[in-house]
């Protein structure tokens, strides 16, 4: 009698285990975001929840600053005087920006920093994913290192075992220097989605000190900027309106007079003091512009001899050698080691700095450099080819077979440098979630080319089709619409209260 009884006994125990096996079996890989440059708020105690934010700064900050240039500006229009007009905006400027600088060093000044707080593993589990924050403003080893716990944390104290990670602007950079220094003995596979890891071309012209504008680069930068929001058409048309009556000429011309003018203390009164004690700006600097970037900050802005700057220049150095130079390599021992991904996006005016905005681009990092290497047309450029072929997009743009990893590598028309969207995150979790090593013929669905569609919402492989212009008319009715709801609203509200 015992024994029948212990079967039974142990056959209940045995089916009321089974959804805990169920559960690991289907565990599926979470995705670990690392976000890039100004991804994240900075504190000023990130501990003290009552801490002020300092990055990006609060509203009562901007209007406080704009209130204090308006009397300069007022008075600038009637002396002319650049100088009296300098000594008004570089303190405004200073108050606002320099309680996010670093220090001479390279690190954050006092205990300012962002704010991370650790998901849960149930959370993980339900969500397939862990968003990764860090201080955007550190040295990329710094970072790399904090990265380098978190993937602990959720492979070991979480269970998962191993991880997916999907990097995106300079979170490239800082997730490249990880892999370096830890091995992807954790990493089940990578996704360097939109990256700076071949660097950015505003940051080589920002340190070396080239800011010029033109109207025609502004517009087409406004004009990306504004596609995809909500009333992107009335947007264009007031931008339109005020190019055709000079408006952006003039602005472009006053920003250009401005830095002729006052470039010198502009640069080592507050950019410099600011950007240029980034790292992860100096690490973003182009290859070909890191020369001429040493040699201006280094040469009359900031001395390169004293114990800080030699210490800074240390580490800028260190970045260099042990990432810059190596970064080939580094890439192919990961593709080696796990699947390895690279999505890149095009179809944008780049940022409106010298003749950088004409390259193809996101808005923000340009086509060839995300790609690691294509070969890209500008970004007005469309002429499709005759008969389609392998690797060139179907506007005759992009030609892909010069990336590092050409049938790894996927274009996205249409998408923009900071745009989220559900479809992209179901794109790249495919890729990363896969078994084996997937290519640009492995996914029917997701082919090497890809246009997201803003009306469907949806990545769709690329058939060289237009997106449609939105009408300023019919953003008109939207915003009459929405008014007019919302006046009923506030009607009925107050109906009730009267009531």
């Amino acid at each position: 009698m015992k024994k029948p009884v212990a079967l039974l006994l142990s056959l209940v125990l045995l089916l009321s285990f089974l959804p805990l096996f169920s559960f690991a079996a289907e565990q599926t890989t979470p995705v670990i975001h690392i976000f890039g440059f100004m991804s994240c708020p900075i504190y000023d105690d990130p501990a003290d929840e009552s801490s002020a934010r300092l990055f990006p700064p609060e509203k009562d900050a901007i209007l406080d600053m704009v209130k204090r240039l308006l009397p300069a500006v007022s008075s600038f229009t009637v002396t002319k005087n650049w100088a009296r007009f300098g000594d008004r905006l570089i303190p405004a400027l200073n108050d606002l920006l320099l309680p996010v600088g670093n220090d001479e060093k390279g690190d954050p000044k006092g205990s300012t920093g962002a704010r991370f707080v650790r998901p849960e593993k149930a959370q993980i589990a339900e969500t397939g994913r862990a968003d990764f924050a860090y201080d955007w403003r550190d040295d990329p080893f710094v970072s790399a290192r904090e990265l380098a716990a978190f993937v602990d944390y959720v492979a070991d104290d979480c269970g998962f075992g191993k991880v997916a990670l999907e990097c995106h602007s300079y979170g490239g950079i800082v997730t490249l220097t990880y892999l370096a220094l830890f091995g992807t003995e954790k990493v089940k596979s990578c996704c360097f989605n939109a990256t700076a890891v071949y660097g950015a071309a505003f940051a080589g012209e920002l340190m070396r000190g080239r800011v010029r504008l033109s109207a025609d680069a502004l517009a087409a930068f406004l004009e990306g900027l504004f596609d995809h929001t909500e009333y992107e058409g009335i947007l264009r048309a007031v931008v339109s309106l005020f190019d055709d009556m000079g408006g952006l000429a003039f602005l472009c011309n006053f920003i250009n007079e401005m830095f002729e003018h006052l470039s010198s203390r502009i640069w080592k009164e507050s950019i410099v003091p600011v950007f240029g004690n980034w790292l992860s700006v100096w690490s973003m600097v182009p290859d070909e512009a890191m020369e001429d970037a040493y040699a201006f900050v280094f040469s009359g802005i900031r001395s390169p001899d004293t114990d800080d700057g030699k210490v800074f220049l240390g580490r800028v150095k260190h970045f260099n050698s042990e990432i810059r130079t190596r970064r080939e390599a580094r890439l192919r021992a990961v593709d080696d080691a796990c699947g390895l991904y690279v999505v890149a996006r095009y179809g944008y005016a780049g940022v409106p700095l010298g003749d950088i905005w004409q390259a193809n681009s996101d808005g923000v990092l340009n086509t060839e450099s995300e790609s690691f290497g294509a070969t890209c047309r500008t970004f007005s450029f469309s002429e499709p080819p005759e008969t389609p072929l392998q690797l060139i997009a179907p506007n005759g743009a992009i030609d892909a077979s010069t990336c590092l990893f050409p049938r790894q590598t996927w274009f996205v028309r249409n998408y923009k440098h900071t745009q989220k969207d559900p479809a992209m995150d179901a794109f790249t979790a495919t890729l990363l979630r896969a078994d084996g090593q997937q290519t640009v013929d492995s996914l029917e669905e997701y082919p090497q080319f890809l246009f997201f569609d803003k009306t469907l919402r949806a990545l769709r492989p690329d058939v060289n089709q237009i997106a449609a212009a939105a009408s300023w008319q019919q953003d008109v009715k939207k915003l009459l619409r929405s008014l007019w709801e919302r006046f009923l609203n506030l009607f009925r509200f107050s109906k009730r209260q009267a009531a």
